[in-house]
Formats: C-alpha cells, sequence, structure tokens
C-alpha cells in the first residue's frame, strides 16, 4: 500500500489476527498463520502483544500427533467492551457487549414521545450514562450505533428515516465522542446486522453473502471477501428500493415500484386489508391465518414472495453471491420463504443457477443481530489495540 508505514501495517495485522481468533475460536498460531497468510514469526510477536494486553489468553492444546502439540487461543472476553446503540424505529437499546456478541448489560426505552432531537439525546444519555457507571466502564473502548437510513456515515449523521419521530439531521456521533471521550461509528443496522453474521454466527463458511433484513422497511448488507461492502456513496445494498415492477406504487423515496412497497411487512399487511382481511389486521395475524389456510392472507405471502424472487434474482446477478442470510420480521413463515427463495435461486428458470449453487438461509439472530453487531462495527474500525 502507498505510503503505509510500519505502525500502520502492525496495526491491520493485529486487527487481522483478532478478527480470525473471535471467528475461528479456538484457534493455534499455526492455524492463524495459515489462515492469514501472516509468517509464523509475526503472528507470534503480534499474539505476545495481545497476550500481555489480557485480550488474548491461551486456553488448552491439541491432541498430540507426534510432534509438539499445539496451544489454542481465545478472546479475553470482557478485555474490550462495546458500548452498543441500537436506534430502532419503536425502541432504543443501549448495552455493554463483550468481544464474544455477549450482552452483558443493557437499557431501552420506547422512542414513541420523542419530539425533537434534544429529547432523544437527554434519553440516550441517560441510559449510556447508567451503563458508563458501572464497573465495565474502564473495558470500554469504543461506542458502535446502528440505525437505520438514510444516514451520513462518514459525518457520523442521522438524516431523516421515515416514522422516526422526529429526529432529524442528529449528529449521533460526535456528541457521543464529546460526552464520553471515545471513538463512536455509525452504520445502518442492516449492514450492522450483516457483520453480527461475520462475526458471531453460524456462517462462518461464507465469504461472500447478503444479509436481507425484512420487516416494516427492507434492507440489504453486503459481505465481499469477508468485510463489509457499501459502495462508493455507502448505499450498496439497498434492496428495499430495488425496482421490482416497472411504473408501480409510488414510494416515498420518489420511484415507482420498490421492493418496499410490495414485500415489507407494512405493505404486506396494507394489501391484505385492502382485499378483505379486515382493517385491523396485524402482521402477525396474517401470518397465522395465513399458516391456517385462510386465503386471503396465504395470497398476500405468496405475492409477497413472489417480488423477493424477483429482487433476489437481480442481486445475485449484480453481486454473484454465495449466500443470502434473511433476518427481520418474517417469524412462522420464515423456513417456508427461505427454502422458496433457495429454490428460485437453483432453479433452471434461473439463468446459470445450477453453476452458482446459491444458498438462502435464515439468520443466525432473533431480533438481537442489529445490536450485537455494534461491537463488530467497532473491531472493524478501531485500529486502537
Amino acid at each position: 500500500m502507498i505510503g503505509m508505514n510500519q505502525q500502520n501495517m502492525n496495526g491491520i495485522n493485529k486487527y487481522i489476527l483478532l478478527k480470525n481468533i473471535i471467528i475461528n475460536e479456538p484457534i493455534s498460531r499455526i492455524e492463524l498463520s495459515h489462515l492469514t497468510g501472516l509468517s509464523k514469526m509475526t503472528v507470534t510477536g503480534l499474539i505476545k502483544e495481545y497476550m500481555d494486553a489480557g485480550i488474548v489468553q491461551e486456553c488448552g492444546m491439541a491432541d498430540s500427533t507426534g510432534g509438539r502439540r499445539r496451544t489454542y487461543l481465545q478472546v479475553a472476553p470482557e478485555s474490550l467492551l462495546t458500548l452498543g446503540i441500537h436506534v430502532g424505529r419503536d425502541n432504543l437499546n443501549v448495552g455493554i457487549i463483550n468481544l464474544k456478541g455477549q450482552i452483558i448489560q443493557s437499557e431501552s426505552m420506547e422512542l414513541s414521545a420523542m419530539e425533537n432531537n434534544d429529547i432523544f439525546l437527554k434519553g440516550l444519555f441517560l441510559l449510556c450514562d447508567r451503563l458508563m457507571q458501572t464497573r465495565y466502564r474502564e473495558k470500554v473502548w469504543g461506542i458502535g450505533i446502528s440505525c437505520a437510513g438514510p444516514l451520513l456515515v462518514k459525518d457520523g449523521v442521522i438524516l431523516n428515516p421515515p416514522d422516526f419521530n422526529n429526529i432529524r439531521n442528529l449528529p449521533i456521533v460526535s456528541c457521543l465522542e464529546e460526552r464520553y471521550d471515545l471513538p463512536a461509528y455509525l452504520q445502518n443496522d442492516i449492514c450492522v446486522a450483516a457483520l453480527a453474521e461475520v462475526y458471531f454466527g453460524n456462517r462462518n463458511q461464507y465469504d461472500d453473502f447478503i444479509y436481507v433484513g425484512i420487516s416494516a422497511g427492507i434492507g440489504g448488507g453486503v459481505i465481499m471477501n469477508g468485510k463489509l461492502y457499501t459502495g462508493f456513496s455507502g448505499l450498496a445494498g439497498i434492496m428495499g428500493h430495488t425496482i421490482v415492477e416497472k411504473d408501480g406504487i409510488l414510494c416515498e423515496c420518489g420511484q415507482r415500484g420498490c421492493l418496499e412497497m410490495y414485500s415489507s411487512t407494512r405493505a404486506v399487511v396494507k394489501w391484505a386489508r385492502e382485499n378483505g382481511a379486515g382493517k385491523d389486521l396485524t402482521w402477525m395475524e396474517l401470518l397465522v391465518r395465513a399458516s391456517s389456510g385462510d386465503e386471503v392472507c396465504m395470497k398476500a405471502v405468496e405475492r409477497m414472495t413472489g417480488y423477493l424472487e424477483v429482487a433476489f434474482a437481480n442481486m445475485a446477478n449484480a453481486y454473484d453471491t454465495q449466500c443470502f442470510i434473511i433476518g427481520g420480521d418474517l417469524h412462522i413463515y420464515q423456513e417456508k420463504i427461505v427454502k422458496r427463495l433457495e429454490e428460485k435461486l437453483r432453479s433452471k428458470s434461473f439463468s446459470w443457477g445450477q453453476e452458482r449453487n446459491i444458498h438462502v438461509e435464515s439468520s443466525s439472530f432473533i431480533g438481537s443481530a442489529s445490536f450485537i453487531g455494534t461491537v463488530a462495527l467497532v473491531l472493524e474500525n478501531n485500529s486502537e489495540v
């Protein structure tokens, strides 16, 4: 790399090692050398630095195969802690999360009463202060924030997400850094969920995948070569606003025919209500009635899945990914929709489907990926280890 000095390279190599220990532990030094391409001497030296700092520890030995037995390594979970913040449409969650993605302590509040940025910040600081006044404070090394878009990620600003209780143009990163004197990082909640799958999920066999969150909105997080890919403007993987119906329903983004207008939970409920399912129908009621054979609700889910098939095929062609991982609010219909989408992407009707062998799987997490993933967000950005 042009202009890369030894100290910067050392920091990058340390991060690569720490990431691989978290993902693959327990793991030996020689295995780390093979995985990362770093020399045995470099691995040994950097691991010693981590062990001296109490961040990595030895955790047993491999069975003997006739030669020298390998010593396994793992992270010391509470050596580096993250102040994780997830700003949802309905709730604000704040927690202390360790290097294994375990939530040690958390606080939350409803967002329905937030009238402006100032009131939101008072509530946020109240929750954060409670956690930062505990014994965990001295081990917190960074703040990770996940939030629905649109965001100005590089500037650390929440712009104007829909249905967000009047939170507008909020420089949340600078506010938190000033108050707690810690580095803070902001990212789209679906991208953070994708990072959670990389670090803490059960999908380590995939270096390239797209995480799709289906709820009141639809988002995508693109992982390439094990790292989050956000594109030139930070908007890669915006699945909800891919066009699935030419000249279709007008979306609040200004386009017509966006996937969100057909396959988000909100859109599916709206269609079912308009087609005779009852004006008070909820998403959970729709799923229960569909699973019981209700004709309108079954058609609503079928219509939803059909449009998802179009969007997934388009994304598969665009990114040539190994796998789609689906999270969000599909609940009892999750596995059925996962199976249907995988069958579509592997069918002969999908161009080159047999050669690609694309997988579709359920998320490793239920509802917490965008919160737990804030640890990975800090790890990806904070080189001060």
